[in-house]
């Protein structure tokens, strides 16, 4: 499998493959700066992708920086070109080695990336380091026992993969308490993505996520065919919105 650092394509298609309405994504992000533990925080998000939550953190948070980690250069050019803004500055690095003085951000926000990295406690040290006393950091995430993503009705082999590579509430927790983070609170938020199926098919013929690349063409075009079946029959005057949910863990420096 090719590395998702290096994959253009996907790099190409991430944003209109996992874009959410404006009013969606204004909520996630007013929840995760209600995080913050003093006005105008710092703000680094580790694993950043094309920028989508560091425009609107920059935009909605009144925050005094914004800084977007990734490792992916393709990831990078993308943030650079779709999400500018003048608050935000995107840095190529890893969670494992953020490239940033120490104690200089109130909150960290990893979203969608915990089940990436290969040494959670390194990367919950390092934010440790970067994050001032008190600092918090927000994982955006579905755990291990709570994969129910609809991605999985239509491709089923998607959720046996990620039960092998998505990590547990416990886990999680245990490797930030290891790097001294004591937990907040952990809990769930969902907010629509699509407008309904028609949309979320449109969106997913792009394999627009990293686990796609996990499945054969036959079984990337077996959901697809399924999806766009349910699609056609869909009500074009009443669609369901199409809602993701995700576990949000807090967690804290002392």
């Amino acid at each position: 499998m090719r590395g998702v650092h290096d994959d253009e394509r996907l790099a190409d298609v991430y944003q209109s493959g996992n874009e959410m309405p404006e009013e969606s994504l204004r909520d996630w992000t007013r929840l995760i700066g209600s995080f913050a533990a003093r006005p105008a925080p710092a703000v680094v998000e580790i694993g950043a992708g094309t920028g989508m939550f560091c425009s609107a953190m920059a935009r909605w948070l009144d925050p005094s920086a914004v800084i977007g980690i990734d490792a992916s250069l393709p990831m990078l050019t993308r943030a650079r070109r779709l999400n500018p803004h003048p608050a935000v500055h995107y840095l190529a690095g890893t969670a494992e080695a953020v490239p940033t003085r120490s104690g200089l951000f109130d909150l960290a926000l990893l979203s969608r990336v915990i089940h990436h990295l290969p040494d959670r406690v390194g990367a919950a040290r390092e934010l440790a380091r970067v994050l001032r006393p008190g600092g918090t950091a927000v994982i955006r995430t579905t755990f291990r026992e709570r994969l129910d993503a609809l991605v999985y009705d239509y491709w089923p082999r998607l959720r046996e993969s990620d039960e092998q590579r998505f990590p547990s509430r416990a886990e999680v927790l245990d490797d930030f308490a290891a790097a001294g983070f004591a937990v907040r609170t952990v809990t769930s938020f969902a907010r629509p993505v699509t407008t309904g199926l028609r949309d979320y098919h449109a969106r997913m013929t792009s394999r627009p996520q990293s686990k796609f690349t996990r499945l054969t063409a036959e079984e990337f075009g077996d959901g697809l065919r399924r999806l766009a079946a349910d699609a056609r029959n869909e009500p074009v005057t009443r669609p369901v919105p199409v809602t993701e949910r995700y576990d949000v863990a807090v967690l804290s420096l002392p």
